[in-house]
């Protein structure tokens, strides 16, 4: 079924956008409540680059590959800063990645604590994430389930631009439309999400030591 979208050119994106990707209908979320707050009033997009120095000790870079449903999956060693490579974002614990590119991949994590060989390093991620950071103290570990969710997950499919990787861009995550009613339990679904990181870590933990006794049976 064909979409048609009727743009007058004073309502045109900045500067004069004339790619029909822009106007598309579906990047715009329905939702039944009227009281909304934009992603964008809650979080920071961080854009602090890293570029490979001497002087940033070791670092544990995320790839794309390593976020998926919420969670950091990494099982990498910590890099020096020489050997990082392409500039890299910055990341802090608290922090919630999700890739611009290919939102069916559902590479989004929250940034906890307890990332197997990050402890005493920096975290840096690839530039194809979008690294957001809360504007205030509160925990944002809730977005992860938001940004998860089918609704968003359409919206993120709509607003990719380009051609041989297309992406979507920065003000299409960040005027995310957010009811209030979801808002008002974002302690309690950060407290989930953080808890089921930490069981996570647990069962990988497990496994891992498992996998060490196995090892030395075997050499």
């Amino acid at each position: 079924m064909a979409l048609i979208s009727i743009q007058s050119r004073t309502h045109l994106a900045s500067p004069v956008i004339l790619a029909p990707e822009r106007y598309d209908p579906r990047r715009q979320i329905k939702t039944q409540e009227n009281e909304v707050v934009e992603l964008g009033e809650i979080v920071i997009s961080v854009k602090k680059m890293v570029k490979s120095s001497v002087n940033l000790g070791k670092c544990f870079v995320l790839d794309t590959s390593d976020a998926r449903e919420g969670i950091v999956i990494a099982r990498k060693q910590s890099l020096l800063g020489t050997e990082i490579g392409s500039t890299k974002k910055e990341v802090k614990s608290g922090d919630v990645i999700i890739s611009r590119l290919r939102p069916y991949l559902r590479q989004v994590a929250f940034i906890d604590e307890e990332i197997p060989n990050a402890n005493g390093t920096q975290i840096l991620c690839s530039t194809e994430f979008f690294v957001l950071r809360s504007i205030d103290n509160l925990s944002i570990a809730f977005l992860v389930p938001f940004l998860l969710s089918n609704a968003i997950q359409e919206v993120l499919a709509a607003s990719q631009e380009g051609g041989h990787h297309p992406r979507f861009i920065e003000s299409a995550l960040l005027t995310l439309p957010i009811p209030k009613s979801f808002l008002s339990q974002r302690s309690l679904i950060s407290e989930v999400v953080r808890n089921s990181v930490q069981m996570y870590r647990a069962s990988e933990k497990s496994m891992s030591n498992m996998v060490e006794k196995i090892n030395a049976t075997l050499s």
